[in-house]
């Protein structure tokens, strides 16, 4: 029997046919499921960054806030501020100074 007459036609169909389904399961399954998957995590990405947004716009009226009320005690007392300041950079001083 010689490699020349073997029919490899059966074969070559059932590889072809092989290859359709597995195109097909791709395409019902698989790529609708990844298209999901990608979809949450966007969501989840666009719910995130507006979180964080939210966040640091919270973070900065905080700020903002507390440096005006910074500012006013500065006003109201400015003798207490310079005292204050002079023996916070002496504490520093000392502390960084070792």
């Amino acid at each position: 029997m010689a490699s020349s007459d073997i029919n490899l036609e059966p074969v070559e169909e059932k590889i072809a046919d092989l290859r359709r389904k597995v195109e097909a399961l791709m395409e019902e399954r698989v790529t609708p499921a990844v298209t999901r998957a990608a979809g949450r995590a966007q969501d989840f990405a666009d719910r995130a960054q507006g979180m964080a947004r939210d966040f640091g716009g919270q973070v900065s009226d905080t700020a903002r806030k507390e440096a005006d009320t910074v500012a006013s005690l500065v006003k109201e007392r400015p003798f207490t501020s310079i005292a204050l300041a002079a023996g916070l950079g002496y504490v520093l001083a000392r502390l960084l100074g070792r």
